[in-house]
């Protein structure tokens, strides 16, 4: 797209399967609009635990070597100088919605591409609307990148242009009022971005009293319109359970052979996560706990569910409602859904945190998402799209990769076969196998890395190395008297260590080690 192209567009709509490599759209636009169309990238997310995520994909050794990036963003949330000397921030929307003052005046000093991650938790006429809404306007563009647009209370999304359809108003994805990009699950399957999935549906019996106090009871599969009770009273007694150990036991067995692989156990409320927690807990799983709190603990435990090797490695998440979008750990390979929620941009989303082709688990027709659910007809509706969806688009891949094998067997036939032709030459070259597990010819495999620090991380640390520098020279040069090496340090450069860049903060540390080289006075 030409300069003039990109300037004259001023939003566009990115409707990306969940899985599609959504992630990477804000490192494109970093790449492809600063300087040209914008100075710097504000990175919107719906919850804190994302920002980490967003921080690390711009610092990821993927975006730099596919995409040679350059840039970094860093987390922020009401601070001054968002930035830092950086490309860019991210920041939630609750925070933007607590106090946007400082960033109305950072869009209007700075040209800023604005990317609204999952704008479906933006209602139209709310609160975080009007708090986003004069960025919006002074944004350079404004990208709006979401695999799920639409609410679960089907009210609108802000600032989006809906159109009529059969099933009611739906976003316009028509480029009538703005660029689109569309990437649906079918594309993403066909690209083996994605990976297949094998449901394993439950169906069982469910006994209550309803509100009128009359007895009810019913199969799973056979419920019509008291479904919901029958689905909320199956997961509350012996039901869940069971479906939690039939997707156990598999995970276990698979476990055995896939060492990676882990299990995401998701659930309606807090008190439902704790009871499975427990089970889990008491077959010798090793797992923990995350939910909708979204507390240091929760992003604590998810760190330690990405981890695939080590002591505080767990292998099983119980969480609610965290597992709704942004959970990347590809690992994933098991779900069991213990939830009577049956929106279904959630459930999509849900299922979405089992389908990241894992690069570290080998080719992806080795690999496979197992989702264990209830047998109900509302599951069964929101699951039988993604089912045709996928048939047909596996089908697709496996007839063009039998035309290539045809191709490279029409190839391999003897020259008294084809056309007569002069040898020359030849060189041996990699051979595509039609094996399962084979990486089709002119894919590469992309290694796991190694953990890298986001500049926030490199900050904290900085800020732990100086403040432990400081009551060394404290103790041992100014007799215990806390707080004056940080004095001296603040008089120096004029700010506080919480408001510094990160190369003011290394700059500090040099200062301090050659002011106070505590090594050779404590030699002395």
């Amino acid at each position: 797209m030409a300069d003039g192209q990109i300037q004259n567009v001023r939003s566009i709509i990115c409707s990306i399967t969940p899985g599609g490599g959504k992630s990477l759209l804000p490192v494109i636009a970093a790449n492809t609009l600063i300087p040209r169309v914008a100075d710097r990238v504000a990175w919107i997310v719906p919850r804190r635990s994302l920002q980490e995520q967003a921080e690390a994909e711009f610092a990821s050794g993927r975006s730099r070597e596919l995409l040679d990036n350059r840039h970094l963003i860093r987390k922020t949330t009401g601070e001054l100088d968002p930035c830092r000397g950086l490309s860019g921030f991210c920041t939630t929307y609750q925070a933007i919605g607590s106090n946007n003052i400082f960033l109305i005046d950072e869009f209007i000093r700075h040209r800023y591409a604005l990317i609204l991650d999952e704008p479906h938790h933006v209602e139209e006429g709310g609160a975080w609307e009007r708090a986003l809404a004069p960025l919006v306007k002074r944004a350079a563009l404004t990208v709006f990148m979401s695999g799920t647009l639409e609410r679960g209370n089907r009210k609108k999304i802000a600032f989006l242009g809906y159109g009529d359809s059969m099933n009611g108003e739906i976003v316009d994805l028509t480029g009538r009022s703005g660029a689109v990009v569309q990437y649906s699950r079918g594309d993403a399957l066909f690209d083996k971005a994605i990976l297949p999935i094998h449901f394993e549906l439950m169906d069982g019996t469910a006994n209550w009293i309803g509100r009128d106090g009359v007895t009810y009871g019913t199969r799973l599969s056979d419920a019509g319109k008291d479904v919901n009770e029958a689905i909320y009273t199956a997961l509350k007694t012996e039901f869940g359970m069971h479906l939690l150990d039939e997707c156990a036991g598999h995970w276990v067995e698979y476990k055995a052979q896939h060492p990676r692989s882990k299990m995401l156990v998701v659930t309606a409320n807090i008190e439902d996560a704790k009871r499975y927690l427990g089970h889990v807990q008491m077959k010798g799983i090793k797992a923990a706990i995350a939910t909708s709190d979204d507390t240091a603990q929760a992003t604590r435990a998810i760190q330690k569910f990405k981890l695939t090797e080590g002591r505080s490695a767990i292998h099983c998440l119980v969480t609610v409602a965290m597992a709704y979008e942004g959970l990347d750990v590809p690992p994933v390979t098991h779900i069991a859904c213990l939830t009577h929620i049956r929106s279904k941009p959630w459930i999509e989303q849900m299922i979405a945190r089992a389908t990241r082709m894992d690069f570290g688990a080998g080719a992806w027709e080795e690999q496979m998402a197992f989702v264990y659910v209830p047998d109900d007809r509302l599951m069964c509706n929101i699951i039988g799209r993604m089912q045709e969806e996928q048939i047909v688009a596996v089908k697709a891949r496996l007839e063009e990769d039998e035309e290539l094998e045809l191709a490279e067997m029409r190839d391999a036939r003897e020259p008294g076969e084809r056309k007569m032709i002069t040898p020359v030459g030849s060189g041996a070259l990699t051979r595509r196998s039609s094996r399962v597990g084979a990486v089709p010819k002119g894919e590469r495999v992309i290694a796991p890395e190694a953990q890298i620090l986001t500049p926030s991380q490199q900050e904290a640390q900085l800020r732990e190395r100086i403040q432990a520098y400081c009551k060394g020279v404290d103790a041992l040069l100014f007799d215990r008297s806390w707080g004056e090496t940080n004095k001296r340090v603040v008089k120096t450069f004029g700010q506080s260590r919480q408001n510094m860049h990160l190369d003011q903060l290394v700059r500090v540390m040099a200062w301090l080690e050659d002011m106070y080289p505590l090594n050779s006075m404590s030699r002395k």
